[in-house]
């Protein structure tokens, strides 16, 4: 996808998801994160766009329910162990994602309408459901859904 972009190899960071310790490669992420961007502590990127999906229990970027990354404040990036995957991963952060300018949700599939409901429909409960915590405090969200993901929700979309 990035081969095919107008974008300069000096503007893509990637995470070392090779490394063996993911917390060494959270870490030298966001300091490529904070060098790129030219920030001080306690500064957040402003990512043009962040590009995210939904998973049918409601997890999103390698925010887990559950898991202690929902929580962190402070950080743009962090490891995250994830229980059921018997796994850490590392993700960005929800106040991260959250000075984006843009937010895109891209969710497909039947097998998402439970938890796509309860995101934007039911109770805000975001340690079960750790997509609602992207909201984008100055930036746009948009979702944008196929028909069967989108088959139990109760208000009106547009097509």
């Amino acid at each position: 996808m990035i081969s095919r972009s107008p974008l300069k190899p000096e503007q893509v960071t990637r995470i070392k998801g090779e490394y063996p310790d993911a917390e060494q490669a959270a870490r030298e992420y966001e300091l490529a994160i904070r060098s790129y961007f030219k920030l001080s502590d306690g500064e957040f990127p402003r990512f043009d766009l962040v590009l995210l999906g939904m998973a049918s229990e409601g997890h999103t970027a390698s925010l887990f329910p559950g898991t202690r990354a929902l929580h962190e404040k402070r950080r743009i990036a962090v490891s995250n162990w994830v229980g059921k995957l018997l796994s850490e991963r590392i993700t960005l952060t929800p106040p991260a994602i959250n000075n984006a300018a843009h937010v895109i949700f891209m969710v497909t599939g039947a097998d998402k309408a439970p938890a796509l409901t309860a995101v934007l429909e039911r109770v805000y409960e975001p340690d079960q459901l750790p997509a609602q915590l992207i909201r984008p405090a100055n930036g746009t969200l948009l979702w944008l859904v196929d028909t069967a993901a989108s088959g139990l929700l109760t208000r009106a979309i547009r097509e």
